[in-house]
């Protein structure tokens, strides 16, 4: 199957809430609460998914959820596990200080079936104004083995302060 096929069957998208915060509070720090949902419309199933959630500028915004910091070794595959998530890399703090880059895989689902979704669910931003600038952009993107060049999410994040 090529490439371009495979990226007209992968749908991902975020779907969240902002919370501003109340004017009387010292830190005006913007809340965020979402869900990251990624559609299989194909008629394949996709291997080994792995998101990442991009964050600029990097120390303007936290990320937050059902992240599970595990080493692989001591990982056992559940399937009740399947909405935890983990970072990719083990240097995972140093990447997201300097990319704002949050590479994450799902625990225990290594496949994404015809017609299934797979959620990064119930995660959490919170978002204070940059130093330079104004805005805080949070953007997603989407990889599996058949799609290794990756898709951007349908839409993205932006809170202006």
């Amino acid at each position: 199957m090529s490439n371009t096929n495979i990226e007209n069957q992968v749908i991902s998208l975020f779907n969240y809430s902002v919370i501003l915060p109340d004017i009387t509070e010292e830190t005006r720090e913007v809340l965020i609460l979402g869900h990251l949902i990624i559609k299989n419309n194909g008629p394949d199933p996709l291997t080994t998914p792995i998101i990442c959630i991009r964050v600029k500028p990097s120390e303007a915004a936290t990320l937050g959820g059902k992240i599970n910091f595990i080493k692989k070794s001591d990982l056992v595959i559940d399937a009740t596990l399947s909405e935890e998530w983990t970072y990719v890399d083990k240097n995972w703090k140093e990447k997201v200080k300097e990319s704002g880059e949050h590479w994450l895989r799902p625990v225990g689902k290594n496949q994404l079936l015809p017609n299934e979704s797979l959620n990064f669910s119930n995660f959490d931003l919170r978002c204070i104004k940059p130093e330079d600038g104004n805005s805080v952009i949070i953007e997603a993107f989407v990889y599996f083995q058949e799609l290794q060049a990756g898709l951007t999410s349908l839409n993205k994040i932006v809170i202006n302060f």
